[in-house]
């Protein structure tokens, strides 16, 4: 049998290759910028942007679909905003390239930066690139370069696992020496640089206003009375205190009241700072502080103060829940049109005679009982009330317009398999999901029967696995249940429609047709109500902008 010369061969392959069509990557770049200040300039955000964009031009076959970054956020784990905005698009199909400067950037979690490269890249079908590092996915590796890889991968770890422990032991050891580590001081207290070390120091002003809420509270007046009194001593919030730098109103100067929050943090946060906490829950962290710094007020005072809150808690916690059975149909939409505010449901009850007891709902803005400039003028309204006008409305809208009945429910039907359609979009996600979930419990055996992790690791991981898995399932039930109910829904509404239609007084409002008619209702003074009804297209001709009624 005759020999082919090798030369032959050579150009065979090449001629086969040039038929072959070239494979066409949607590529989303990946920069990360770690919480430690130990990154130079060089792997900066932009920098590293730029280097893969760079990389992209020398590389028809890659089209670049989107960047994603992520600015003080730590390697060791994968919990970062645009990371899961990307794997969300590799999931989708958009993304089947992902590019990174090196392998640091990437992830400095050994196990887990490998489980992507080595086992959920391949298994998606996507392609990976460190440019530095000179690694691309769609090239053959040798062993030497992979476990060079492995190294990088192990020497990332260690290299985040020390920065963390030194910035750890630093902060102890400033601690200990009583200084100061955190940010923005607690209001009433300054930063000053005494002897080379950052310690909190009284403020002149602030530490005056502090002192003054902790003797009034501890008199007995409430947190609305001290509200007034700041308002009344123009004394700003601390927000406005950082923004305006003065303590008290200025002439410009917008004076906004405080609120509960406020007082109440005033009143909590020196247990952090100056006083031992007698309560249980702050005890341990407060021994830490042991007057390194100087206390706004006296322990007796600080105590005095302490145990009225506790009082209050404890009162709170035996005071009896009221039982709100009555379904909140109006839950998002209603907003106060005075102020723009979302108004606030509330319950009470009433007795109307000796055994009988009714319930009462109705619908207010928080802002009326402000003091300041932004105090509403808006009033409550009842939720039978506001049944009443919407019921009315619609039946005036339907009376008014030529608008026929089935085109409604055919509308209606419409809106229903879209919703149909969403749910089973979302159904295939995610068994998609569950699936590639049984995958990786596959791989972490194999990992855990050929050594590469430990029993431990592998028991740990399952775990979480497991997890992920039977949320994901109970969701695909949830999804199944909600889909099955979209017809019987449905049918509620065209019936409901007919009966307003119809002029029928018993008919009612529910939630599934408030959320499914109204995008929002504003309720103003005299309990006038603008209603923006949710229509479109033809229906919305007759239907749509807003409707007034008083």
């Amino acid at each position: 049998m005759a020999r082919t010369s090798k030369r032959k061969v050579r150009l065979e392959s090449q001629l086969l290759q040039e038929n072959v069509p070239m494979q066409t990557y949607m590529a989303g770049i990946y920069a990360r910028l770690s919480v430690d200040n130990h990154d130079g300039k060089e792997v900066s955000i932009e920098n590293q942007m730029e280097m893969a964009k760079e990389y992209l031009k020398s590389h028809a076959e890659i089209t670049l679909y989107d960047c994603y970054s992520d600015l003080g956020a730590t390697g060791t784990n994968f919990e970062r905003n645009d990371f899961e905005r990307l794997m969300q698009d590799v999931r989708d199909g958009h993304v089947n390239c992902v590019i990174v400067k090196d392998f640091s950037r990437f992830g400095r979690n050994y196990i887990e930066t490998g489980n992507f490269v080595e086992k959920i890249f391949p298994f998606w079908g996507v392609r990976f690139i460190a440019i530095t590092d000179q690694y691309d996915s769609a090239k053959q590796v040798d062993c030497n370069q992979a476990l060079s890889i492995h190294l990088k991968n192990i020497a990332n770890e260690l290299y985040a696992k020390d920065i963390a422990e030194k910035v750890k032991v630093s902060k102890q050891m400033k601690m200990e020496r009583g200084e100061y580590t955190g940010g923005v001081p607690p209001y009433g207290y300054i930063v000053e640089k005494i002897n080379g070390k950052r310690t909190l120091a009284p403020e002149p002003v602030t530490s005056e206003i502090v002192k003054q809420i902790f003797e009034r509270y501890a008199l007995g007046e409430t947190f609305v009375s001290l509200t007034k009194w700041l308002y009344e001593q123009k004394i700003h919030r601390p927000s406005d205190y950082k923004k305006y730098k003065t303590a008290y109103q200025q002439e410009g100067q917008k004076l906004v009241q405080w609120d509960r929050l406020s007082i109440r943090g005033i009143l909590l946060n020196l247990v952090y700072i100056g006083n031992l906490a007698q309560s249980s829950k702050y005890i341990e962290e407060a021994m830490t502080v042991e007057h390194t710094h100087e206390p706004l007020v006296s322990d007796e005072l600080f105590y005095r103060v302490w145990e009225r809150i506790e009082g209050n808690i404890e009162k709170q916690k035996r005071r009896p829940l009221r039982k709100d059975t009555i379904e909140d149909i109006f839950r998002g939409i209603l907003y106060c049109g005075e102020c723009g505010h979302k108004l606030s449901r509330m319950v009470t009850e009433r007795k109307i005679s000796y055994k009988k007891v009714k319930t009462f709902v109705f619908y207010g803005c928080s802002n009326i009982k402000r003091i300041d400039d932004e105090k509403c003028k808006s009033a409550h309204i009842t939720f039978l009330q506001l049944q009443k006008i919407i019921l009315q409305t619609l039946k005036k809208e339907f009376a008014l317009s030529s608008i026929q009945v089935k085109k409604l429910t055919t509308f209606n039907q419409e809106e229903a398999e879209k919703r149909k359609m969403r749910i089973r979009k979302t159904q295939s996600n995610l068994q998609k999901s569950v699936y590639r979930t049984d995958v990786k419990i596959s791989s972490c055996y194999l990992e855990y029967r050929n050594g590469k992790m430990t029993q431990a690791q592998f028991l740990e991981e399952k775990k979480k696995l497991e997890e992920k898995r039977e949320q994901e399932q109970q969701t695909l039930k949830d999804l199944h249940i909600e889909y099955s109910a979209i017809d019987r829904e449905m049918e509620k509404q065209n019936q409901f429609i007919r009966m307003i239609v119809k002029c029928r007084e018993h008919a009612k409002l529910t939630a599934e047709l408030v959320q499914n008619l109204i995008e929002r209702i504003d309720v103003y003074d005299n309990k006038r109500v603008k209603i923006i009804w949710k229509w479109k297209d033809e229906v919305g001709k007759v239907l749509g902008g807003t409707c007034d009624e008083k």
